[in-house]
């Protein structure tokens, strides 16, 4: 059983937060933090600091951090990185112990960066002090509303995503895109930079008791205690999937990895290796990124690898069969009595079969029967692990969305299932809404969504081991 990491209480459930450098001017990024928090309702007291005083959106500038309130839990420094280990100084002689760094130019920025940071880290832990960042946006936490990027949010969907990241500007724009294109809410996002002192271990070790998020996601570019990221890992995965995506993986990645956050070398495949031992699913790409916290915070984990799906094209039933070949699920075979049960809902001769084409003998007289009855078919069934259904839209022949999800309903907590829809944009945007506010989650291809569906099999597979850790 772990214990929640105690070091990001302060960073993720402050209640007496410094803003440290702030700006009266409109849309900079210091004036931004202080109009998320204000707009967020976050409920604890805000201090902004900046020499010249007056007052920013009702709240009074304190003009130093030695007249601040005694008992700030965080401190967020807007300021250079030049100036940074004096503001340290400042919060260490006030008792503050706790400090978001934003600005760039540490580790990113060569040896006089990595002079600089070293000098700033070490000045830290001799004064038992936790610092997230550098070059880091500001933490998100739907929990008790705090917003503190300085990236401008109108909105967060609260919701069992957590993401960390290792960039500055990842989390904010990836997580407005799942609250709003992919319907997913979010429990918690941490950017947390350079990682000079907090890193994604401890970010694990916190996320692993919160009761609020399902899913972790983590966008690396490198790693820097890797046998204690992977034990971690390992005991985390066997509660909550964890997804992966690491950039820096060619020369020409991990050069532009490198001049944002200073990431160092990783070889490539011993990280996978180690991922895999730990029980964490790696995505290749961006979409399977996104692709793969969708699935998993949608759908339940599989028994098994058998597949059923349901189609409208015998051409698209073609491509699903190639990609769960290459994604390791099995297209089951359909019972007798299953088959006889669908064939009364399809025109005659249509062929049974799994994928099951429901317009390869015509239209279909009742459009809505031939979808719903080999959908509920294949989610009841015991010898079918995961669902597929591949959706036209159009003005005519498309199924009603609302009525088919009032069908399925119950059913959508015990078992997988995935969807794609095609045909026109408007009315694929405004089905694909629908579904996943339903609580089915729908892919921008059929191999996309067979890929997220192994996925699935993927990580009940790993979950089950015990590996050793070979990464050191």
């Amino acid at each position: 059983m772990g214990k929640m990491n105690q070091s990001l209480i302060p960073f993720l459930e402050p209640k007496r937060i410094a803003i440290i450098g702030v700006s009266k001017t409109p849309d900079r990024p210091s004036y931004t933090i202080i109009r998320n928090l204000k707009d967020s309702g976050f409920g604890g007291e805000i201090y902004p600091v900046n020499p010249g005083g007056g007052e920013i959106l009702g709240l009074k500038i304190y003009k130093n951090i030695q007249n601040l309130p005694d008992h700030i839990d965080l401190a967020v420094s807007m300021i250079s990185a030049e100036e940074t280990l004096e503001l340290l100084k400042s919060c260490a002689a006030k008792g503050i112990r706790n400090v978001i760094l934003t600005s760039s130019g540490f580790s990113d920025r060569g040896p006089r960066g990595v002079k600089g940071q070293t000098e700033v880290v070490k000045f830290a832990k001799e004064n038992g002090m936790r610092l997230m960042g550098p070059n880091a946006v500001g933490p998100v936490n739907t929990s008790n509303k705090l917003v503190l990027p300085f990236y401008p949010i109108d909105s967060v969907k609260k919701g069992g995503v957590a993401f960390i990241a290792q960039s500055g500007q990842f989390c904010c724009p990836v997580m407005e895109f799942a609250n709003s294109y992919l319907h997913l809410g979010v429990s918690k996002s941490i950017d947390v930079g350079n990682c000079c002192d907090l890193d994604e271990s401890e970010v694990l070790e916190y996320l692993e008791e919160d009761r609020e998020t399902k899913v972790i996601a983590i966008y690396m570019e490198s790693i820097r205690a890797g046998r204690r990221f992977f034990n971690v890992a390992r005991r985390v995965s066997k509660k909550k999937p964890i997804v992966v995506f690491k950039s820096g993986k060619t020369e020409y990645g991990l050069k532009a990895a490198a001049s944002h956050t200073g990431a160092m070398a990783v070889d490539d495949k011993i990280f996978d290796a180690a991922l895999r031992q730990a029980g964490v699913i790696r995505a290749q790409d961006l979409d399977e990124f996104l692709d793969l916290a969708k699935i998993f915070y949608y759908d339940p984990i599989p028994r098994g690898n058998r597949v059923a799906v349901v189609t409208y094209s015998g051409g698209v039933g073609s491509i699903v069969a190639d990609a769960c070949e290459e994604f390791g699920l099995k297209l089951t075979e359909l019972l007798k009595e299953m088959k006889r049960k669908i064939k009364s809902a399809l025109p005659p001769f249509t062929r049974i079969s799994n994928p099951l084409d429901c317009f390869s003998a015509g239209i279909p007289t009742n459009v809505f029967n031939a979808y719903e009855v080999p959908l509920i078919a294949f989610m009841e069934a015991r010898n079918i692990d995961l669902v597929l259904a591949c959706f036209m839209v159009n003005r005519i022949w498309t199924v009603d969305a609302h009525r088919l999800l009032s069908e399925l309903k119950p059913l959508l907590i015990k078992k997988p299932i995935a969807a794609w829809v095609m045909g026109d944009y408007d009315r694929m945007k405004e089905y694909t809404e629908i579904l996943e506010r339903g609580g089915i989650p729908v892919f921008g291809s059929p191999e996309r969504a067979v890929r997220a569906l192994g996925a699935l099999w993927k990580y009940h597979k790993l979950s089950k081991k015990a590996p050793c850790i070979p990464f050191s």
